[in-house]
């Protein structure tokens, strides 16, 4: 039984914030003492990093960016990538929630590796954010597993 649908749209906040820290990381780099060769190798692979974090979790644009969470009456979690597929995954205890920021690490279940949902208040509905942490911060408390009862 499905208790909790959340949508995650693409983030102003979030590219924002993917844009500032590489160029923190790129303007660094040429601080150091290594021959400019080097300083540019590294340059262009922070430019794709920023191209590669602004596709997948800012602007949502790659085929495998998370845009759906669903949260189950047991306690399990899925999620829908863009091209359609939902996939059944546990949620890690790394996982991190503030009221600011929530990132929430998944394993899915059929894979290795683990996937990462980045939510910032201007990528979720304010009323499914708050639920979500409510019930992130419920379950690391030690709850069963089960969405306690929406309060309104």
């Amino acid at each position: 039984m499905l208790v909790q649908r959340i949508a995650v749209s693409p983030s102003v906040l979030l590219a924002i914030a993917v844009c500032v820290a590489h160029l923190l990381a790129a303007g660094l780099l040429w601080l150091l003492p290594i021959p400019a060769l080097g300083k540019s190798v590294f340059t262009l692979m922070i430019a794709f990093s920023l191209v590669f974090f602004l596709a997948r979790d800012a602007a949502l644009h790659s085929a495998h960016a998370i845009i759906a969470l669903e949260i189950k009456h047991d306690g399990a979690i899925s999620f829908q990538i863009r091209s359609g597929a939902w996939v059944d995954c546990t949620l890690l205890g790394s996982s991190y929630v503030s009221p600011r920021l929530t990132i929430l690490n998944l394993r899915p279940g059929r894979g290795k590796g683990t996937r990462r949902v980045i939510i910032v208040p201007d990528n979720v509905d304010s009323r499914d954010f708050r639920r979500l942490r409510m019930w992130l911060r419920w379950r690391q408390a030690g709850g069963s597993g089960a969405v306690p009862a929406a309060d309104g």
